[in-house]
């Protein structure tokens, strides 16, 4: 991303930020019209399109209008990634912005965007930091993705604005919190279990960081205990974000407000509920979006896999808004294994990513040291890499762990509605010990290890 990109993409996104309900409105219809006319050079939707009869440069009327296409999903992108780009750019993609999702749902999706979106992208961050009380002489320190840890160093930053230092989320706590106390950033940002995990060791060592004044969470829900534990030992709230790699940063929270604000010049939000219908205020709903800057790599009525509540307020103008209340669906869980160490779906999808025939995958733990691998795959393809995958799957403990290889059809989604990659049915029982669940055997097809 150019500084001048960024810098016209942040001075329109400031401009944004000052309309009212009605000028909102307005606005996100002309940016809809736009992004339906573009996307009719991209395959899936010029096709959705078609069977709908609807031409967008005839027959927009109004942001109802968005009702006549689909809702999108995860899984229809990546059985067809190539008819959701750009057609005249679908063989030219390496020459883009490319990042890939967590794959916490076991699901992992490249998503690729124009230097312009990219721009977009990082001005609604910056934003979010700035209405959180940044100031881009700070220093933030980013727990996140390898693939990303190159990021932070452009010309600017070197001049010391915006001075930003990746670091490895996979690594163990006691590394990310070196990083934490050498670095002395005054904004930190992680999701919830790299926050967590940090703020436990640094109270186990019984030291602080004292130059922090913003904590910023998301990719996770924020359970009260964390907020406790985090405001105790880093001396701020957390400000927790709702965002993915699809779509950027999308909602946030403003300090002394438990809500979430909805980034609504950037993208349009539906509240859905099971069968597909507005839902109501207070009730479980599926959120489903559409960016409102998507051009390469459009996001049409893409259905995020989380369920939200929300509620409508009256704001001192008397205008009324949509916020979230609460996130219900992206909690992760966490495993702990016989020598203490607990492992978290990060260290689970960095080694499954490498594998691009595996579509869907899930890990429960049954016991301390006894895992179910199932695996969505070709069987060839499946049986090619079990003893590689094997031999990662060991190394993440200096302890014997033992897994369960299956070959499955599918993945059922649980109860909140998507795939989690990492399950522990590991119980407590009244002695406070653990308790073990053990697997159902599947007969179709088993790989066990046993060292």
């Amino acid at each position: 991303m150019s500084t001048l990109g960024g810098a016209v993409a942040m001075a329109q996104l400031v401009r944004d930020s000052r309309l009212g309900r009605r000028e909102l409105d307005t606005l996100a219809a002309t940016r809809l019209k736009s992004v339906l006319i573009n996307a009719m050079a991209v395959p899936h939707y010029a096709e959705q399109m078609r069977k709908a009869g609807f031409d967008p440069r005839r027959d927009f009327r109004s942001l109802k209008d968005l009702s006549v296409l689909p809702i999108t999903k995860k899984a229809d992108i990546k059985a067809s990634p190539s008819s959701f780009v750009q057609a005249a750019e679908a063989g030219r993609l390496d020459r883009y912005f490319s990042d890939r999702t967590s794959g916490s749902t076991g699901i992992p999706l490249t998503v690729y965007r124009s230097p312009r979106e990219r721009a977009f992208q990082m001005a609604k961050w910056l934003r979010v930091l700035f209405a959180s009380g940044y100031r881009p002489t700070q220093k933030v320190l980013s727990y996140t993705s390898p693939g990303r840890l190159a990021e932070g160093h452009s010309f600017i930053q070197r001049l010391g604005l915006f001075r930003r230092r990746a670091v490895d989320y996979t690594l163990p706590p006691e590394v990310l919190t070196d990083a934490l106390i050498e670095y002395q950033p005054n904004a930190l940002y992680g999701v919830r279990t790299s926050l967590l995990s940090v703020a436990e060791e640094l109270q186990r060592r019984n030291t602080v960081c004292s130059s922090i004044d913003l904590v910023i969470a998301g990719g996770e829900v924020i359970d009260p205990q964390t907020r406790e534990m985090c405001k105790a030992v880093f001396g701020t709230e957390i400000t927790e974000t709702y965002g993915t790699v699809e779509m950027g940063v999308m909602a946030h929270q403003v300090k002394g407000q438990a809500e979430l604000r909805l980034i609504e010049d950037c993208t349009l939000f539906e509240f859905l509920d099971e069968q597909g219908n507005p839902a109501k205020p207070g009730e479980p709903a599926r959120i489903v979006v559409t960016d409102l800057h998507g051009r390469l790599m459009p996001f049409i009525r893409y259905d995020q896999g989380d369920l939200v509540t929300f509620s409508v307020r009256q704001l001192e103008s008397g205008e009324t808004v949509r916020v979230i209340d609460r996130i219900i669906g992206r909690q992760d869980d966490v495993v702990s294994l016989p020598n203490g160490r607990s492992l978290t779906y990060l260290d689970f999808y960095e080694i499954m990513d490498v594998y691009p025939g595996v579509g869907h995958f899930r890990i429960t733990q049954h016991s301390e040291d006894r895992f179910l691998l199932e695996v969505v795959a070709d069987e060839s393809y499946f049986q090619a890499i079990t003893p590689e995958l094997l031999s990662k799957l060991k190394a993440l403990s200096t302890v014997t762990l033992y897994f369960d290889m299956r070959l499955v059809d599918r993945i059922a989604p649980d109860p909140s509605g998507k795939r989690r990659m990492l399950v522990s049915k590991v119980l407590r029982s009244a002695a406070g010990g653990h308790a073990y669940v053990p697997p159902t055997r599947n007969p179709r097809l088993d790989f066990a290890s046993q060292s």
